[in-house]
């Protein structure tokens, strides 16, 4: 014969045990879960980012007839302002765009890719046809501000190509991070 009512529940002990566990597997996994998708958005940016060249020069050809061939090395600079949204530029050729990316016509890549004054509108996307490298910093101001070299960690910086008609990744490196899963 019982007396009373007996209910079963779970004591504090077993609740605090519960509660640390979840937070200890929390803790280890909430940090390269953070890492993967910093990762993720540095590509799609970069993907944006060449998007936008793509239509710089598709529009600048549209209006004007003229292409890449036209703004050589870093007189591409000269291209960007006119057809990107720009915000801001200094006096070392750089700008800002209205969704917070730093743009760089230069010569100076990450890459072993180097743009030629006389890159051939007849030839189009060959190694030894670039008209201009153009570097990004998808993020702009933002850290962490180290140029992307390997697959295996990607950062905010990237350079593309800019071809007669078209901006590709540049280099092996750039295409990979831009195409693979």
């Amino acid at each position: 014969m019982k007396l009373g009512n007996t209910k079963s529940a779970f004591t504090l002990a077993e609740v605090l045990v519960t509660l640390m566990i979840i937070g200890v597997i929390a803790a280890m996994t909430i940090p390269s879960l953070m890492q993967s998708t910093a990762q993720q958005e540095f590509k799609a940016a970069y993907k944006k980012a060449v998007s936008m060249i793509n239509q710089a020069v598709t529009l600048n050809y549209a209006l004007d007839g003229r292409d890449a061939t036209d703004y050589p090395g870093t007189k591409f600079y000269d291209l960007l302002t006119q057809r990107l949204n720009v915000m801001s530029t200094n006096s070392n050729q750089e700008l800002y765009t209205a969704d917070g990316m730093w743009f760089k016509s230069t010569g100076d890549a990450y890459v072993a890719l180097t743009p030629k004054s006389d890159c051939n509108a007849n030839d189009q996307a060959t190694e030894g046809n670039i008209c201009a490298m153009v570097t990004v910093d998808v993020n702009g101001q933002k850290g962490p501000n180290k140029p992307t070299t390997a697959t295996s960690r990607i950062f905010d910086i990237f350079t593309i190509a800019i071809y007669p008609q078209k901006a590709l990744p540049a280099g092996d490196t750039m295409g990979r991070v831009l195409y693979e899963k």
